[in-house]
């Protein structure tokens, strides 16, 4: 046997213990923080008020911008699709994502296998690219399944996609070892590129510390509701209601707002303006969903444990007491500018990088 094919042999071997290294010291931390994360998001809401909370969408949400690694960063991409009806929040991970594969300068269309693969997928297209193809192709058949927002779920589908990973790879490896077409000098860098790769290179044990983990996540959950909590009124005033001093309003129509609060084109507001008579070009106004005392208070308190500072401006007691809501522009602007902090602390600047603090 060549000097080769017994280092693909020996590769080949050791995908197993690969592939438990990364189940232990991310996959089972990662999933326990979100369980914890996710318990007190719902024990807080079921507090406060019945709100709508995401399910399967935020266990995508969490690993696009908490990515940490390759492995969640692939991951999240391959499941953007779960969140088709959350334009704000596929905008956010999509921009999280792609900001995260060029940091570890990942320029293969297929986000998905650059976990199980990388660099191998566009170097070594010359040389194997038929084994390429072969250990790529039923990736996106094989990550699909039902969605749900529960960690026994959400394990299981992290767990499938690291097999799927070393499914890929053992076939890789396998079918350059059996192609007697490849050159023994090609083999041994088809070996390089393969102990490259980020699978090749799991995390040492107790890397992730999970109650920190946990404080990140709850606090993007809650930070997804106040991005989600912004409404768009156009509004005019009631026919009859208009010049000498009318008091009554008439609404136009409400809208969710899509876009960033850093956006150029979040919607300015405006004062209706008077056309003629009584006839009016309607105004516009930001209004928001109160998230309730509970939260607010919750949101402080992870704030101030992740970011060092609360999230609402302080208020005084008969403020609190009445049940005040100070969420305005300045807190969605907030909102964004902690998610991108988070994402920017967790992104991998390496393929074999892991960041979970």
């Amino acid at each position: 046997m060549s000097s080769a094919n017994d280092r693909l042999t020996s590769i080949r071997e050791d995908l197993e213990m690969k592939k438990s290294q990364w189940e232990v010291s991310v996959v089972s931390p990662y999933v326990r923080a979100y369980d914890f994360a996710y318990n007190n998001y719902q024990n807080t809401l079921k507090a406060q008020v019945a709100r709508d909370k995401m399910g399967a969408e935020l266990l995508v949400f969490t690993a696009g911008v908490l990515s940490g690694s390759v492995l969640m960063a692939a991951f999240a991409s391959s499941s953007l699709r779960v969140l088709a009806g959350r334009a704000l929040l596929r905008t956010i991970c999509n921009n999280n994502l792609n900001r995260t594969f060029d940091a570890v300068h990942a320029v293969t269309n297929n986000k998905a296998a650059m976990f199980a693969l990388g660099s191998v997928l566009d170097k070594a297209k010359g040389i194997a690219g038929q084994h390429i193809t072969a250990a790529v192709e039923n990736f996106t058949v094989r990550t699909s399944g039902i969605q749900s927002q529960t960690s026994v779920n959400f394990l299981t589908r992290l767990q499938d996609f690291v097999n799927v990973s070393f499914i890929a790879v053992h076939e890789f490896v396998t079918g350059v070892r059996s192609d007697n077409s490849i050159k023994e000098s090609d083999k041994l860098k088809l070996a390089d590129m393969v102990e490259a790769t980020p699978f090749w290179l799991p995390p040492r044990a107790n890397r992730v510390d999970e109650n920190k983990l946990a404080q990140q996540m709850e606090l993007l959950f809650y930070m997804t509701s106040v991005l989600d909590s912004d409404t768009l009124v156009r509004h005019a005033p009631s026919i009859g209601n208009g010049i000498g001093g009318g008091i009554g309003e008439g609404i136009r129509s409400k809208e969710r707002i899509s876009q960033m609060p850093t956006a150029k084109d979040y919607p300015k507001e405006s004062e209706p303006k008077l056309i003629r008579g009584a006839t009016y070009e309607p105004g516009q106004r930001v209004e928001y969903d109160d998230l309730g005392s509970v939260v607010r208070a919750r949101i402080d308190t992870l704030s101030r444990a992740v970011t060092g500072s609360p999230f609402y401006p302080q208020q005084s007691v008969a403020m609190r007491i009445t049940g005040n809501d100070p969420t305005g522009r300045e807190q969605m602007v907030k909102a964004e500018h902690i998610i991108s902090r988070l994402s920017a602390q967790t992104r991998p600047k390496q393929l074999s990088d892991v960041f979970m603090m």
